[in-house]
């Protein structure tokens, strides 16, 4: 309470300026419409139908990629113990980023104070940190889940300095909670970034330890026994659900080689070329001044073609705030830098240079191949998250550092010319900037002459507005520099000065991205049309192949199953399927229970007709049952040879099966009989098969070994790799009962891990804080 009491004003700053920014979203329920919220938006309608429904936790997605794992996949888990509480506390996305935001800034400001910074230059920071237009940027993309896992980035760093800075158990336990509760933000790429920061800066303090003949090998070895310990007790709450996701990683394109890949590259992660597509240009740095130097992606006025930067597009920005990029070059100026400043410098400087990627690969190149999990990630540029800390931090720092040293007339002359220099620069290139500014885009070429024309205009304009907001905000500042200078205002006014100035700055920017409207109108984009009402009225088991827009989840809203779709991550064996153009093969799409293809170009294919009375939709007059029973298999030894095996032209799906490492008995040639589905549920499908012959029950699934178990007539039978992405199980000749399940046993084990690791977590840390406090 007492903290609470002696920063009263600057938490309430960091509690209601979000709000501000975030009015239309927190007050009135808007929400964005942007292509990542649409294409989630079914798929939060498939969670919410069925939890209503049931009482279990759905472990199967079926509407994507012909089925994919849920719990495991990022589609849909519960393990966050806390989730459920914050959703009906933070009933709306607004209220849940404005909680994240705070989150965000409330560590950053307790941060800020425990390096000794002035409690209103710790809260302009704190602000800062948390109103970053990257953040912006990403709700804009309705990346939220990354936003919740950067709130997290200060209480780690924080606790994990704490740790290093002096051992207890108490500490301990403070970095294990705050890297659990930023792990179940489930987006483990900022937890990479964060901990790449930590590891720095134990090797930092490790090092001047060494400089100064302080070092002590048993010292040094129990900090980093801590730190380990500390990250097991979080791996052991977070087991649920990170045990599931572990385990499709190993299976998935980001964690399973590719068998076309010829580079190798895929053994332990992405493929180069793939994970450094979103490298981010040396040139690019300029937007750190200059934030519509390359125009803005998400700028509503030209159809998304504002940007002209490097990569193949942009969803946000890396701008940080003018003014707070100014004090900390002014800190650095006015004085020589004090080690925590330097740590702080080095550290931006190593994020901007790794963000480089694959166009200066000094530092992502050896990343990429040696840091272990590295290469699972992609979007270089992403780090640039980090400086969401870093110059927020060196940015309080030099705000502190010039209000101490302004009475200098040296310390004043040296602001003077810093933001001298900038208006200047920002004067000459609004002149003349036209004349050697290239607003020409490598992807300009999907644009039509007149489009072209009118991007080129609005790219201008772009240009000229940053460099007015630029020149505007500068003079601004000098002017209240001179007038601090000539004691018109106090240093206390002065500092309220810099905090309204830098929220005009990121208010300005941060409205670009936020294209708000009523929650209701999300629902009326998935109106159902003819081609929806006619799928719909089908009652048979089937998929669609949506040919024209593979990577939509639309079909999802109603429940309906498509071979395609949008995720960042799907299964290897699938992924390798699409990449070798199975999807053109109809008999992968019989295989693949494909019954409708949705596509306005023509089908000249006699297998396929076309459906007179709705536009767009075919029909697969071959389409294989969702089960079957075949007798004759190619039994085959690896995954390349299961791939092209089925791609081969004399492969036929509805006789012959191409199975991995068959060893069962073997089966009659010419197998007959049928198979009915009894029940199909996310968790479970029930069949009944009649045969008299026995043989193989080909299943219309997708394979996943640890997912999966089944029986026949009650008894556990090995489930086959089929046909590369299908699954089979071998049924005697007769009646049979078949039963395809999704085995929980591992995940209820790591659930009790993890409830009892966090509960165990919070008794001992209430129990060493009462302690404290009684001391």
């Amino acid at each position: 309470m007492d903290y609470l009491n002696n920063y009263k004003k600057q938490i309430l700053l960091l509690l209601f300026i979000p709000l501000l920014f975030l009015f239309r979203m927190v007050f009135f329920g808007e929400i964005v419409t942007t292509n990542d919220e649409l294409e989630r938006h079914p798929i939060n309608e498939w969670r919410d139908t069925y939890l209503a429904k049931n009482k279990d936790i759905p472990q199967w997605y079926p509407n994507l990629f012909s089925g994919m794992p849920s719990y495991g996949g990022y589609i849909y888990n519960n393990g966050d113990p806390l989730k459920e509480f914050r959703n009906k506390i933070l009933f709306n996305p607004g209220l849940m980023i404005w909680f994240y935001l705070v989150i965000f800034g409330l560590g950053m400001f307790i941060l800020l104070r425990y390096f000794e910074i002035s409690r209103y230059s710790a809260a302009f920071g704190a602000l800062m940190s948390s109103l970053t237009p990257y953040t912006f940027g990403l709700i804009g993309a309705g990346h939220l889940n990354k936003i919740f896992a950067m709130s997290y980035i200060p209480w780690v760093f924080l606790a994990s300095v704490l740790l290093i800075n002096k051992i207890s158990l108490k500490r301990i336990l403070m970095l294990s909670l705050a890297t659990a509760l930023q792990l179940w933000m489930n987006h483990p790429q900022v937890v990479y970034y964060t901990w790449m920061v930590v590891g720095f800066y134990y090797v930092w303090k490790t090092s001047l330890e060494v400089i100064d003949n302080k070092h002590s090998i048993k010292k040094s070895s129990l900090i980093l026994f801590s730190i380990i310990f500390s990250v097991i007790i979080s791996l052991a709450i977070v087991s649920d659900p990170y045990s599931d996701i572990y385990q499709f990683q190993e299976e998935s394109n980001r964690g399973s080689p590719s068998v076309i890949d010829g580079t190798n590259q895929t053994k332990s992660g992405t493929k180069w070329e793939y994970a450094t597509q979103w490298s981010f240009h040396p040139k690019e740095i300029i937007t750190f001044i200059y934030p519509y130097h390359y125009g803005l992606q998400n700028h509503r006025d030209v159809d998304h073609g504002a940007y002209w930067g490097f990569m193949p597009f942009t969803q946000s920005t890396h701008y940080l705030g003018l003014i707070i990029f100014i004090f900390a070059f002014l800190g650095t100026i006015i004085s020589k830098p004090q080690r925590n400043e330097t740590l702080l410098w080095i550290i931006t400087v190593l994020i901007i240079v790794t963000g480089l990627g694959s166009i200066v690969p000094i530092l992502y190149k050896p990343f990429y191949n040696y840091l272990p999990l590295f290469s699972k990630f992609r979007v270089p540029s992403m780090i640039y998250l980090l400086l969401s800390m870093t110059i927020p931090f060196l940015g309080a720092k030099g705000l502190d550092i010039f209000l101490h040293n302004y009475t200098n007339n040296k310390s004043i002359q040296r602001s003077f010319q810093f933001i001298g220099f900038i208006i200047i620069v920002s004067c000459i290139l609004l002149i003349a900037g036209k004349y050697f500014v290239d607003f020409n885009s490598i992807n300009d070429s999907r644009y039509s002459p007149l489009q072209i024309s009118r991007l080129y205009v609005s790219r201008v304009s772009l240009f000229e507005k940053g460099l007015i907001i630029v020149i505007c905000l500068s003079c601004t500042l000098f002017g209240m520099v001179w007038a601090l200078k000539e004691k018109k205002i106090d240093s206390k006014r002065f500092q309220y000065g810099i905090i309204l100035l830098s929220l005009i700055d990121l208010g300005i920017i941060n409205n670009e991205f936020m294209d708000t409207n009523p929650s209701k109108n999300m629902d009326r984009l998935f109106r159902a049309d003819s081609q929806i009402n006619y799928l719909l009225k089908d009652d048979d088991f089937f998929r669609v192949f949506p040919a024209d827009k593979i990577g939509t989840n639309k079909y999802s809203y109603w429940n309906i199953e498509s071979i395609g779709g949008y995720r960042p991550i799907k299964l290897r064996n699938y992924q390798d399927l699409m990449d070798a153009g199975g999807f053109s093969k109809p008999k992968i799409l019989n295989m693949l229970n494909v019954k409708y293809i949705l596509t306005n170009m023509k089908i000249n294919n006699p297998q396929f007709t076309k459906i007179n009375e709705v536009s767009g939709l075919y029909e697969n007059t071959k389409v294989l049952p969702k089960a079957w029973i075949v007798g004759k298999i190619k039994n085959v030894n690896s995954q390349r040879e299961s791939l092209m095996e089925i791609l081969l032209s004399g492969f036929n799906p509805q006789n012959t099966a191409v199975v991995n490492n068959y060893t069962d008995s073997q089966l009659p040639l010419y197998a007959d009989g049928e198979v009915q589905v009894k029940s199909r549920t996310e968790n479970m499908i029930e069949l009944v098969s009649t045969s008299n012959t026995g043989g193989l029950l080909v299943l219309s699934e997708m394979y996943y070994g640890p997912g999966w178990k089944a029986t026949v007539n009650g008894k556990e039978v090995p489930i086959f790799q089929t046909n590369h992405i299908l699954r089979s199980v071998r049924i005697p000749k007769g009646n049979s009962e078949i039963v395809f399940e999704y085995d929980i046993s591992s995940w209820k084990t790591t659930k009790i891990l993890s409830r009892v690791s966090f509960l165990s977590l919070l008794l001992a840390l209430g129990i060493l804080f009462w302690k404290d406090k009684k001391k």
